[in-house]
Formats: C-alpha cells, structure tokens, sequence
C-alpha cells in the first residue's frame, strides 16, 4: 500500500495478482512466437542491433499513429514500427548508420516508415521530434560507443544488472533514461528474442510498464484505487498528476516483477502476453463484453483454438462490474512509453 503526495491510496490485490498469473501462465506459445516478437532478419548481428535501438528510441505514444502491412499481415504500434526499421535494415542498413541518423529529418522518418509496408498510415505528429531523438541518440552512441551497439551490448558481458549491465550502459543514452527503463526493456525484448545476444541474469530484466499493463492492471483489480475521486477521473479518461501516473506506474512496475515467477515463465514471455492481452483483448472494447479481440496480436502468440472468452473471465471483476471495467490508463504527456 502506498500514498502518494496527492494522498491517492492505491492498493495490490495478492489474491489476483496469483490468478492472473496462473491464467496466463497456463497458456502455450506459438511454435514461431520469437520470431513473430522479433522478425528475422538476414544482416549482420549489428545492423539488426541498431534496427532495434533506433526503434525503441522513438517507440512511446504510437496508439493510433501507425499501421500499415508487411507481408500478409497488418501491424500496429510497436509491431509496425519494429518491422519498418528491420525491412529498412534488410533493404538498405546504411540508412540506420550512426553517421547518417545523426542526421535525420523528420521528412527521413516519414519515408522510412512508409517505404517499406502496404495501406501504410502515419498519424504521428511530432516526427520532428522523433527524428531529433534519432539524432541525438546516434551521436551519443558515436561518442560513447565508438556508434557500436555491439559495443555497449559487448561492454555488458551478457548481463542486464549491475553498474556495467545492459541497462547501465543503456542509461548514458539520452532516449533511455526513463526511470523505470521502459524503452530499455523494450531494446532488450527484441535482442532477446533475436537470439543475437544471450541476457545471462534474468531475474534482473525489468517488465515494460506501459499504459497497456497498467490498464490491465486496473480492470482486473489486481491493483486498485481507494479514492473515488481519483478513480472517476481514471474512469473519464482525463488528464492527471504526473505524480499519480508515477505512484500507478511504480506499483504496475513491482506487481508485474512478481508475476512471471509466479506464472513460472521467463519474464519476456510473460510480460509480451500481458501487453498483447490488454491491446487485443481489453481496450476499447473488452472481450468478456464484445466477444471479439481488437486485433490479433494475442491470439496469434498462443498454440490454441481462437476464443470469444478472455482468459480471465471466472475471478476478473472487470468481467462483471462495469465500473471497473471502465477503467483506463493514467493520461499524461511522456515520451517513455
């Protein structure tokens, strides 16, 4: 139980905390499911490394901003934007040089995200913005890491923790430095799943708080909120403290540290399928209410039947309160996730 300076009490609930766990922990993964995580790609292990990197830079508020198809597929989101870098690293990888992204343009990114994907749509609008976290994030890799992503991850020696782990060194790049080490995480799910690069201390991987597992979280009323003021504004979708999305995003961060060992799955497993439960089966329009997934993303990670019943329905009072149901995500301008 913590407070915070706004005196918002926000509580975890143990006893769904454990049933969560135990529902997501049951389920089989799909044979392809790296490699649906982290497309394969045919270069050299630092060209993909630096596909991942530009994009976890620039992955943080791309709800509705991207979509477009590779392949036979459409893709959303981080999914979208993972796979435009790595077609662009299969096309042409000198594009995602250090030299040449440290002076990137907004009228860069745009192409590259639109070059390589079908019914593509780009409805972000700080582009500029984006490019100048490309850019700065190039030149510090340049000065810091001779621009070898295979540098910092060789410097890690296989291991995320500690004062010269991945996620240290990770910390002397201006794009991730979010305290809870989303974007890092997200960098480090992709290389994870590549097989590129083995992380040797996985209890020391951090679960990607985002605004999709936080929700979750809320719905499920694994973590709930004891002021009713608070609450109905979480409920109306408006904006609040920087400081109550920090309290939300701590506690999301200390429950969702407990539950892959509790699921007894590897802590990207089982963080993917959360964030792929909440995006498909429980935003806009929750599956135990509309009998259908938002998107497929959920599904096609698993090695079962497709369902029109949520995995949680049985304990989730989400799944019979409205109220709760009705819960979103903490609203506030950020660039870490």
């Amino acid at each position: 139980m913590q407070e915070t300076a706004q005196q918002v009490i926000v509580t975890v609930v143990n006893s769904r905390v454990e049933q969560l766990a135990k529902s997501l922990g049951s389920l089989p993964l799909a044979a392809d499911f790296a490699a649906q995580m982290t497309p394969v790609v045919p270069v050299p292990d630092e060209e993909a490394f630096r596909a991942y990197l530009w994009t976890a830079a620039v992955c943080h508020a791309t709800k509705g901003g991207l979509t477009g198809v590779f392949g036979e597929h459409r893709f959303k989101g981080w999914d979208f934007l993972l796979r435009a870098f790595s077609a662009q690293a299969a096309a042409d990888a000198s594009v995602l040089s250090p030299q040449n992204m440290s002076a990137f343009t907004a009228a860069d990114l745009l192409r590259l995200l639109t070059s390589h994907s079908a019914e593509t749509q780009v409805n972000l609008t700080d582009l500029d913005r984006r490019a100048a976290i490309l850019r700065t994030t190039a030149e510090e890799l340049l000065r810091t890491f001779d621009g070898s992503v295979t540098n910092l991850l060789g410097r890690a020696d296989q291991r995320a923790g500690g004062l010269t782990g991945a996620y240290a060194l990770l910390e002397q790049l201006s794009a991730f430095q979010d305290p809870l080490q989303k974007k890092s995480s997200a960098f480090l799910m992709t290389v994870h799943f590549s097989k590129r690069w083995t992380i040797r201390d996985q209890d020391s991987i951090q679960p990607m708080i985002d605004y999709h597992r936080m929700r979750v979280l809320l719905r499920t009323g694994c973590i709930e909120i004891d002021d009713p003021r608070t609450a109905q504004r979480l409920r109306a979708q408006l904006p609040v403290e920087p400081e109550l999305e920090t309290e939300i995003r701590r506690i999301s961060l200390d429950v969702c540290s407990k539950l892959p060992g509790l699921a007894n799955m590897p802590m990207f497993d089982f963080d993917v399928l959360l964030w792929a439960h909440a995006r498909s089966c429980c935003r806009h329009e929750p599956m135990c209410v509309s009998r259908k997934a938002e998107n497929d993303s959920f599904g096609s990670y698993l090695d079962m039947a497709d369902s029109t019943r949520c995995v949680f329905e049985g304990w989730c009072p989400g799944s019979v309160k409205a109220e709760t149901r009705a819960y979103w995500e903490p609203i506030v301008a950020t660039e870490n996730y």
